[in-house]
């Protein structure tokens, strides 16, 4: 009883002690809660998240990061080796940039690198005295070529020599019958420090087939600049039935696209030795700019030995136009005329609505030289039947009257002369037309974007041929007076077109 009693007493104790404490206060709605930060190593964000623990338990934010979609894509992984993971991504980029560059023709963009690295040590004036642009040959008239070339420095006492050796009958040049030997009027213009442009005129050429083989003398205290090249001057072709007695390219409109120009270049000379080159203008995008001329232009011809040795037909585009005619890379020259292979070249330049020269036309294909040639050509960049072209520029801009002097009084002329074959580019494709016994070509696939709207509707090219493809030409000349004409596409190396000329020359 004592015990029972005894534990009420206490029970009873206890409650009293309940009722004399003092009520819990009301919870408030007013207090902010207090934000631990958490930091950026505990929620896995940050480069520094891989050295610390990834507890189970850890905070992790709401969204996911970047270096934690890395971990799930390198899952296969084990967790330990994670910090691997950048060095494999870069190696993947690597091996996906490589694959790349391979497909791409790889050759093509180191020969790119190499121009680039090349023209900035130039422009940073980190070379010695050396050549910034390799010697180019241009065509001036039959017996005559100027050698063009480019340095970073001034050498006055530089000169130029040249010797010639005669051909056989069969168009072999035979070097051991040494013909004429001459020293070459140089002369040098400075556009800047960096850029000084030697011109020297080889004047006094045979009037036979020959080799010519010109050496650039430097100063004795500079020989490592001593250059020395061979070309082939083909003024006469022989009658010699069923042989080829000379091999033109042509190309037009390399703006732009370097890369493209590179093979086009590569395709032609892999497959087809030529003796000149015939180039319908727009060589660059900018005329002003001294870096398109040494890596869009220069150095591609140099990198193929195309512009040591290989005599240039040139006319001007509306892109490599100089309205004060220095024309420094190409040779101050706006018409002219000359006869190579048995071909009368008729140059004109589309850039320049002149009645001098509509004059010196009708002059020049009345004369002896044109009427006497088994071919009469004429190279003019914009075509007189310009039929593909940006439709806003050409019904808008007024590009639609560009040349069209060429159709309207040149056309006549050719037709009353008895004009072959007319070059042209500006349109960038490839199209062959005919008018009576006249035929007309756009050459302009050498590496510009491809114009594929059609402007115009003319009659000419009705019966012809139109190519969307970047291409080459080559045309031959055969001793039974005949010229052949052959396209080939620049990325396949398939026929694209191909006709056959014969002389309406009589003997």
């Amino acid at each position: 009883m004592s015990n029972i009693s005894a534990s009420k007493t206490g029970m009873g104790r206890q409650h009293q002690r309940r009722q004399s404490m003092p009520a819990p206060a009301p919870i408030s709605t007013n207090v902010q809660p207090t934000i631990i930060a958490t930091p950026p190593s505990a929620t896995g964000t940050g480069l520094s998240a891989r050295f610390h623990s990834r507890h189970p338990m850890m905070l992790h934010g709401p969204n996911s990061t970047l270096s934690d979609r890395i971990d799930k894509i390198l899952s296969f992984i084990p967790r330990r080796r994670r910090q691997i993971r950048y060095p494999i991504i870069l190696g993947l980029g690597l091996y996906a940039f490589l694959v790349y560059l391979y497909f791409q023709d790889m050759s093509t963009w180191s020969a790119i690198a190499g121009f680039k690295i090349k023209n900035w040590a130039f422009n940073w004036d980190v070379k010695r005295c050396s050549y910034r642009k390799d010697p180019m040959l241009f065509v001036k008239d039959t017996s005559t070529v100027l050698v063009i070339w480019e340095m970073n420095c001034k050498l006055p006492d530089m000169g130029l020599t040249w010797v010639s050796s005669s051909s056989t009958s069969s168009n072999r040049m035979d070097s051991g019958n040494i013909g004429n030997v001459g020293q070459a009027m140089t002369s040098f213009l400075s556009i800047d420090k960096l850029h000084v442009v030697y011109t020297a005129t080889i004047s006094g050429m045979p009037s036979v087939n020959s080799n010519i083989t010109y050496s650039i003398n430097p100063p004795r205290a500079m020989s490592h600049l001593f250059r020395s090249y061979t070309f082939s001057h083909l003024p006469n072709p022989p009658l010699l039935a069923d042989r080829e007695i000379a091999r033109f390219g042509a190309v037009s409109d390399n703006q732009c696209e370097v890369a493209q120009f590179i093979k086009v270049l590569k395709a032609m000379t892999e497959h087809h030795k030529i003796d000149y080159l015939i180039h319908a203008g727009d060589a660059v995008q900018d005329y002003n700019s001294l870096d398109n001329w040494q890596t869009d232009f220069a150095s591609p011809l140099s990198y193929f030995k195309i512009g040591q040795t290989t005599p240039l037909i040139y006319t001007h585009g509306n892109h490599d136009y100089d309205p004060q005619g220095l024309y420094h890379y190409t040779g101050r020259r706006t018409w002219h005329a000359y006869t190579v292979a048995g071909i009368r070249f008729i140059v004109l330049d589309s850039n320049l609505d002149s009645r001098e020269q509509d004059r010196w036309l009708e002059e020049e294909l009345k004369s002896e030289a044109s009427r006497k040639a088994w071919f009469r050509l004429v190279l003019v960049h914009i075509s007189p039947y310009t039929q593909y072209w940006e439709k806003n520029a050409w019904e808008n801009k007024g590009e639609k009257q560009w040349g069209s002097f060429v159709r309207t009084r040149y056309v006549p002329l050719f037709q009353q002369h008895n004009v072959d074959l007319v070059i042209s580019g500006h349109q960038h494709n490839y199209m062959r037309g005919q008018d009576d016994y006249m035929v007309y070509t756009v050459i302009g696939g050498a590496g510009g974007a491809l114009d594929t709207e059609q402007v115009e509707d003319y009659s000419v090219w009705k019966a012809g041929k139109t190519k969307f493809r970047h291409h080459y030409v080559l045309m031959k000349v055969t001793g039974d007076r005949r010229l052949i004409w052959e396209v080939y596409d620049a990325d396949c190396g398939s026929r694209l077109d191909a006709f056959v000329l014969h002389s309406r020359t009589e003997v």
